[in-house]
């Protein structure tokens, strides 16, 4: 009776830390406060606290620094540093965000590096969620894979770069990287036509600031081909970069 109860008051606990994590993986970069979290998820704030407190220690949410806010911690080493922080948080970043000329569900996202990946700390979806290589807040691909990753890999060292080209993959796929990366550089934003999503484009830039310390932020958007005009990705391209440097 006793081994019983225990196995459902465990598997409860489960049920609510997942709800809890549900809660957070909607909230972004900008978190959420514990009261917030509790209604949400319609628990005691005690239950919340105790849980979040667990969800800490096993690395699954982290807080924002210096808020009260808790946030889904990304998978691999990565942590924002006060640059990044402010940048995302920044009146700045918002309005260039706002004024994209984006379709209803096409979609925006903020990238920084994790190690030998780019990994997603924010995302600007529509009604519908339109398919992407991150897929949300948290997801990581390789650098150098899409146009996001591309162009993290493009403002890096050519050692970091050529340890990337040097793990095992085609001859072709090595030539094509090394393209997209001199392009990278040369336009100051990166383009895929729906190579690898049928039917989605992406389009990235770095984001300049103006402190000295590099934050390797990258904004990307994915967006429905068949609902802009041909040539939308240089085109939107050159929107984004002027739209970051201004």
């Amino acid at each position: 009776m006793v081994e019983r109860q225990m196995r459902n008051e465990s598997k409860n606990a489960v049920r609510k830390a997942a709800c809890i994590l549900k809660a957070l993986s909607s909230s972004g970069i900008s978190g959420e406060e514990l009261g917030n979290l509790a209604t949400l998820c319609e628990l005691p704030k005690a239950t919340t606290h105790r849980l979040l407190a667990s969800l800490m220690q096993e690395h699954l949410v982290t807080r924002v620094p210096q808020t009260r806010r808790y946030i889904l911690a990304p998978a691999g080493q990565f942590h924002l540093t006060e640059a990044q922080f402010h940048l995302i948080h920044s009146r700045r970043l918002r309005r260039v965000i706002a004024g994209l000329p984006l379709r209803e569900n096409d979609a925006a996202f903020l990238l920084a590096r994790s190690n030998d990946c780019a990994i997603c700390i924010d995302a600007y979806f529509g009604d519908e969620i339109i398919p992407s290589l991150t897929q949300g807040v948290g997801g990581r691909v390789p650098l150098g894979f899409g146009p996001g990753a591309t162009m993290i890999l493009a403002g890096c060292p050519d050692e970091t770069i050529n340890g990337v080209l040097q793990k095992k993959r085609p001859r072709r796929h090595s030539e094509i990287l090394l393209e997209n990366i001199a392009r990278a550089r040369s336009a100051g934003y990166t383009t895929d036509q729906g190579t690898l999503i049928s039917g989605v484009g992406g389009v990235a830039v770095s984001i300049p600031q103006s402190s000295v310390e590099t934050t390797g932020l990258v904004l990307g958007v994915a967006f429905s081909i068949k609902g802009h005009p041909p040539g939308i990705c240089d085109s939107l391209g050159k929107i984004l970069l002027d739209a970051v440097q201004s």
